[in-house]
């Protein structure tokens, strides 16, 4: 196909109505053109994060716009659209891309065909960014970049993150418009040298979420709320929402956790063995498994504050929906969260977690905005403030399209599909060397990475669960045995009731005096009897084959499996 009726075409498609000749019933144009998505996924919040909740509303947006969306995932169930993925080695389940000739010849196959002929590329963050930009500009496709993971930041690229920018760069030069997810995360790339970025986003809509927070009656606040703290809903609770992944950080509020407070973990993620040693009712609450936006709504209204220790963030969608819902929030001083709350302290408080004080910091900060807690109206009336602070995409890909299409006509060079092929080629001999080493490290016990670490113990739990040695028992044996005649003896270290699971009296102690004295809080859900509580305290668990590292203190001694005469006969071996 010659590439000036691709143009002609593209600006026909850009200018039709429907085929009757008349309107839409919306008044919008229902034949714009077909645009390209390009994601790890729109549905998998699990394994791609935030941005599949935010390009799943995209992909929403322009279909109502009047694009015809072409999706390709790394999770596509249609194989012509589906981006080949690679498995990390430090965390598996997280689903990228994997450069390779294959694709780049697909990608060039598709951007050539006729019919329907592609009018626009949009694309996120991926590992073949480069080759795609190149491949968009060999045949005059326009291309719309968005920038939406500091993958500076991410796990092993951490190590080298002058390679991120230099990939994000090229990407960038290459693309008729970058856009990024807020400004203080625009002005971060441009000071890595990436300057070409157009605008930023504006927020995602919450409609929903808040829809559903008004919805909800005072018991079933009550109720999730009960489910946070364990059953101690006296108790103030921040709640820490979305991916459990190392670049979150999430050890950091583990460690500023104030005592008197509640720490709940919502969510799931690659570091979810790690996460679930954590819980330790009603210090820390881990209640495993993604929930939809609408149910989050819930647990926006129950809890008294959303918390992050990330600086990894771009924009945070958590504390922007739990704003809208009237919760507050306790962020990280970083790009992404220092847009959404400044000093006036109106919607939550920004601090330092990984300070050496930052668990004085965090009561610090929960008690300048305990006032918050009761007063949700004044946190939702500052998060409308931002609602229409950016651009939407739509607009991004109609005014590139609209340039493009009246612009001046580009030929067909092949040697951006060479360049293209030769880029993938190096991006993916550099993934598989840096698989190699990260796979070594885990085997012979070397961590070059937090995930590396993270995979090596979850192998090793693992292991300890489907085949406990005999070795192993007998330790166990031991150390009871040892622990019952300490305490037969009058020493009971071994039963701190502060790890127990039962308050002791400087529990029930808030920080700084929050919720004590004529300072308690009254919120209507926390009236009434309370529902059935999902980690009840002292609730018996399943036995695990390891001992479990406790928040504040000694460790927890795990019971032992029952022996058997033989396994312990053969233990002398």
């Amino acid at each position: 196909m010659a590439p000036r009726s691709r143009a002609r075409r593209a600006r026909e498609a850009t200018d039709a109505d429907t085929d009757d000749g008349s309107a839409s019933p919306s008044g919008r144009i229902t034949d714009k053109g077909t645009l390209l998505l390009m994601m790890p996924s729109i549905t998998d919040v699990n394994g791609a994060g935030g941005v599949a909740a935010r390009w799943n509303e995209y992909t929403r947006e322009l279909t109502n716009e009047g694009w015809t969306v072409e999706l390709w995932t790394v999770d596509a169930e249609d194989p012509d659209r589906a981006i080949p993925r690679y498995h990390l080695p430090n965390f598996p389940s997280t689903l990228t891309d994997s450069p390779g000739v294959g694709f780049c010849h697909k990608i060039w196959r598709r951007l050539n065909r006729r019919d329907p002929v592609v009018s626009c590329v949009v694309m996120t963050d991926l590992f073949s960014n480069v080759p795609i930009a190149m491949m968009c500009a060999g045949t005059g496709t326009p291309l719309v970049y968005s920038i939406h993971t500091d993958i500076a930041q991410l796990d092993g690229i951490n190590m080298a993150p002058w390679s991120a920018a230099i990939l994000q760069s090229t990407t960038s030069a290459l693309a008729h418009a970058t856009v990024t997810t807020s400004p203080s995360f625009k002005r971060l790339l441009e000071s890595r040298g990436i300057r070409r970025i157009k605008d930023h986003y504006r927020p995602l809509p919450v409609s929903g979420v808040v829809a559903a927070a008004d919805a909800l009656s005072d018991a079933e606040v009550a109720a999730v709320r009960n489910e946070l703290t364990a059953g101690h809903p006296t108790r103030p609770v921040m709640t820490y929402v979305g991916r459990w992944s190392a670049e979150k950080r999430m050890h950091l509020l583990k460690q500023c956790r104030p005592r008197g407070a509640t720490l709940a973990f919502v969510g799931d993620g690659p570091m979810r063995d790690a996460v679930m040693d954590w819980h330790d009712p009603p210090r820390c609450v881990v209640l495993p498994g993604m929930r939809p936006r609408t149910e989050l709504a819930g647990v926006y209204r129950a809890t008294d504050w959303v918390c992050s220790a990330s600086a990894f963030e771009t924009f945070g969608n958590v504390p922007y929906e739990a704003a809208h819902c009237g919760t507050p929030a306790l962020l990280q001083d970083a790009q992404g969260f220092k847009d959404q709350i400044d000093a006036s302290e109106s919607r939550g408080a920004l601090l330092e977690f990984d300070a050496e004080d930052g668990e004085h910091q965090c009561a610090a900060a929960m008690d300048r905005t305990s006032l918050l807690v009761n007063a949700p109206h004044v946190v939702r009336s500052e998060a409308r403030r931002m609602a229409n602070r950016g651009t939407c995409i739509h607009a991004v890909v109609s005014e590139v399209v609209t340039k493009w299409s009246a612009g001046p006509v580009r030929k067909r060079r092949r040697i951006y599909l060479a360049c293209a092929i030769w880029s993938s080629l190096v991006l993916a001999s550099i993934l598989q060397v840096m698989s190699f080493f990260m796979r070594l490290g885990v085997a012979i016990g070397v961590d070059f990475t937090t995930g590396m670490k993270n995979q090596r113990m979850s192998k090793r739990r693992w292991a300890l669960r489907k085949t406990p040695t005999s070795t192993v028992e007998l330790a166990r044996m031991r150390s009871l045995v040892h622990a019952d005649v300490s305490t037969a003896k009058g020493d009971d270290r071994g039963f701190d009731e502060e790890e127990s699971g039962r308050r002791s009296p400087d529990e029930n102690v808030a920080p700084n005096g929050f919720a004590g004295g004529g300072k308690q809080r009254n919120r209507k859900f926390r009236k009434g009897s309370p529902p059935k509580v999902t980690f009840a305290p002292n609730t018996p668990e399943p036995t695990p084959m390891w001992s479990r590292s406790s928040l504040d203190g000694p460790r927890h001694r795990a019971p032992v499996r029952p022996m058997f005469p033989v396994r312990v006969f053969l233990a002398g071996f």
